[in-house]
């Protein structure tokens, strides 16, 4: 079976709808159905059950996903193996991880790791914080970057650090005055949420997660470069680690207060990756360097 048909296949799985595939994979959902029905032909079953709100797998199609996904991360390995055997400094490192460490964090990861192995190349998923564990678990991504909260069994954390969610806004919002935020406090502004998922599990802080749900945002995007915009502009607030806005703290164009619930202060950002796989040299390598980024990091959020 041709390797595109696969990713397609996989990220409909993901997603639950051939709609939301082609938005993540720009490619036509019209070319994505066709070719999610031409795989089930020559398997001689279906793979979905469409229902009214999307695509679910059935048992068959989910008996292949795990094969798919094996074959995958295995064809991965073995690439990365016979880059090896020819003595370059090649491979391919592949991170899923939460938006907010795309502003900064893993394009200078990149950046810097590019300029020692400009052979490498990368796939960066990005992902809701609850989303990302799977990724690694599955081998979609050899290493995640998500908050670190009760970690399905399988996940390591080969590095963590205090950067808890707290309230973002503009330095002449009214809510400055306050050292801790509460949820009350939050209701009464206009607020820009960054995707529609909350940063925050219900296990970790019900009552969060309860706030989040009554929310009427007056916008709602997944770019967390326009929220910024309108962030600094004084158009309202948003909830971010300070992972997303050091620049933005260091020149003062934003200010950063935390909530006053205990719980989600004690939120860490951790590096986690999968406990029983062995990893490519070259992607070990990239983890390493990362973990080092994750300390600088905690350290300048700490100072701003």
């Amino acid at each position: 079976m041709h390797a595109s048909v696969l990713k397609y296949f996989v990220e409909v799985a993901r997603c639950g709808s051939v709609r939301k595939a082609s938005e993540n994979l720009y490619v036509a959902s019209s070319a994505i159905n066709r070719q999610i029905i031409k795989l089930e032909d020559e398997l001689g079953t279906e793979l979905f059950d469409r229902v009214p709100n999307g695509m679910r797998l059935n048992a068959a199609g989910e008996r292949l996903l795990k094969h798919v996904q094996s074959t995958l991360h295995d064809f991965q390995v073995m690439r990365s193996e016979l880059d090896a055997l020819k003595g370059e400094r090649t491979g391919h490192v592949k991170v899923a991880t939460m938006d907010s460490m795309l502003n900064d964090f893993l394009p200078a990861s990149v950046e810097e790791f590019s300029e020692a192995f400009p052979a490498v190349t990368y796939t960066i998923t990005s992902a809701a914080p609850m989303d990302v564990p799977s990724y690694v678990l599955s081998g979609q991504a050899d290493a995640g970057l998500t908050f670190i909260v009760r970690l399905p069994s399988g996940l390591e954390t080969v590095a963590e650090a205090a950067l808890p969610v707290g309230v973002v806004m503009s330095p002449g919002h009214p809510l400055t005055a306050k050292q801790a935020i509460g949820l009350d406090d939050c209701a009464r502004q206009p607020f820009l949420r960054s995707g529609g998922q909350s940063p925050i599990s219900s296990t970790l802080s019900p009552e969060f997660a309860q706030f989040w749900d009554g929310l009427e945002p007056v916008v709602t995007c997944n770019s967390t470069e326009m929220i910024k915009r309108l962030i600094i502009a004084g158009k309202g607030i948003s909830f971010f680690s300070k992972i997303a806005f050091i620049g933005e703290l260091e020149r003062g164009e934003v200010v950063w207060r935390p909530f006053d619930l205990p719980a989600l202060n004690q939120l860490k950002v951790g590096i986690v990756v999968h406990g029983q796989r062995v990893l490519p040299a070259v992607s070990q390598n990239f983890i390493g360097r990362m973990v080092r980024r994750l300390r600088q990091m905690e350290i300048a959020a700490a100072a701003v």
